[in-house]
């Protein structure tokens, strides 16, 4: 079977743990902007996820679409969506993306992903930032070699 879900808002790549030390208990933490990213997301999931956890493996196709920087919104740029080669890799917000799934009941462990094609773009002129999350998995989905 397979799922769509569309995240909104601009997509954060999964920031590097932070480690302070308190009472000489070293503790480890996420970046505000990321934990913040995380718990909206995956409530977003949540309420839409009204089934069990996927069991098996499971495929994730992603569209994580930024908002246009202002040097990119003039007459002469393209109107649709563009290729966005800049800092913040893909790698990281597919981190981060599928970390969010699992917290919203999707599937039990992000080990179970044996799929994953990720792109990322600047949105549209006229559109809106988001994530669009197509998921592949459950009974009878079989991932071809």
């Amino acid at each position: 079977m397979t799922y769509y879900i569309d995240i909104p808002g601009n997509p954060v790549p999964m920031g590097r743990p932070r480690v302070t030390v308190r009472g000489g208990h070293a503790r480890a933490y996420l970046p505000l902007k990321t934990r913040q990213w995380l718990d909206k997301a995956a409530a977003h999931i949540k309420a839409y996820w009204k089934q069990p956890p996927l069991e098996g493996p499971v495929g994730v196709r992603v569209r994580f679409v930024s908002s246009r920087p202002q040097r990119l919104l003039r007459k002469k740029d393209p109107e649709g969506r563009m290729p966005r080669p800049v800092r913040g890799d893909v790698d990281n917000y597919a981190k981060n993306l599928l970390d969010c799934l699992q917290m919203g009941g999707v599937y039990g462990d992000d080990g179970q992903v044996v799929y994953l094609e990720a792109r990322d773009l600047w949105c549209s002129k006229l559109e809106n930032p988001k994530v669009e999350v197509e998921i592949m998995g459950g009974p009878g989905w079989r991932f071809e070699l």
